[in-house]
């Protein structure tokens, strides 16, 4: 009966181990694929808003830019 309470305890042991490691591979791969996102260092005006009437509008009212 003692050897049928060890392997439990090592299961759950491993359990809690293998959830911990799923867990942080999840966490790694949401944020590693967050940061390869290309709209991240792209620093190109939208199509929309370099044609856009009402953006060229507004633009001219906030007055020119200061690098």
């Amino acid at each position: 009966m003692q050897i049928e309470e060890d392997w439990k305890y090592v299961a759950m042991v491993l359990d809690r181990l293998f959830l911990w490691i799923f867990t942080m591979a999840c966490i790694l791969g949401t944020i590693g694929i967050i940061f390869q996102a290309p709209s991240l260092y792209d620093t190109t005006r939208p199509i929309d808003i370099q044609y856009s009437k009402i953006a060229k509008a507004k633009m001219m009212q906030m007055g020119p830019e200061e690098d």
